[in-house]
């Protein structure tokens, strides 16, 4: 069993990174516990349970992530594993971009409230036909969308209260949805002692142009391998000269 937490940002903190180049941000105190469990390492079956909050900027920002996974040892030359990620995270100062006046030349750096959920798959695959030939395979699906709302530009950044440091700003808020599908397949062959063969096929699919945040979660991963896929293809041959 794991069990922890931080609480951070306490006293006078600044963030001089959050503006893109802007000016320095004072920061609100925030908790952040965590915990899980993972199963017995000499079981042929090994499940795993973890989970973080966060909690900051008075209660107005949090995000809750919870990933199971499972470990499948099914004998000394095969391993497997499968896991999963779903976070819900609210951001109430999401950076969302610089504005600069053609006029005046005056900058706005504008933050927006940010309402994000995130979802993604892992799978690996270890086996080892010989102790000069082994295969390695890797899946993972990724999804991150969410709606933009209530866009505003820093005014006091220093202030102490947190709805000093902001003031209303006419923008589009906006939304995101975000796909990925990242894979390969690595063959290792030790074809004489120190030389060794690499072949590998490496497959990816991205779909950033998608706005819509109402599909539910399912259809966006249906959606996700839908998109045209881009392949590669690598070798890679070492030979070890012995004198």
């Amino acid at each position: 069993m794991h069990l922890g937490g931080t609480v951070g940002q306490l006293g006078s903190t600044f963030d001089d990174r959050a503006a893109r180049g802007g000016p320095a941000i004072r920061v609100d105190p925030y908790f952040a516990p965590w915990g899980g469990f993972e199963g017995d390492q000499r079981r042929p079956i090994i499940p795993y349970l973890f989970f973080n909050y966060f909690r900051g900027d008075d209660g107005r920002s949090m995000s809750f992530s919870v990933s199971p996974s499972v470990d499948f040892r099914v004998s000394t030359q095969f391993r497997a594993s499968l896991g999963l990620n779903v976070s819900h995270d609210i951001n109430d100062w999401q950076f969302h971009g610089i504005v600069t006046d053609s006029g005046t030349g005056t900058r706005h750096y504008t933050f927006a409230h940010l309402d994000q959920k995130t979802a993604s798959v892992s799978f690996r695959l270890d086996y080892t036909a010989s102790p000069t030939l082994t295969v390695q395979a890797y899946a993972s699906p990724f999804v991150s969308k969410g709606p933009y709302s209530n866009v505003r530009e820093l005014a006091n950044p220093r202030a102490d209260r947190f709805v000093d440091r902001f003031q209303a700003y006419s923008a589009v808020p906006g939304q995101e949805n975000f796909k990925a599908f990242n894979s390969n397949v690595v063959l290792r062959w030790e074809y004489r002692p120190g030389s060794t063969l690499f072949v590998v096929w490496s497959q990816g699919r991205v779909d950033q142009n998608d706005v819509d945040t109402s599909r539910p979660m399912p259809r966006d991963f249906r959606r996700l391998f839908d998109q045209h896929p881009q392949n590669s293809f690598l070798v890679k041959v070492s030979y070890w000269l012995s004198r």
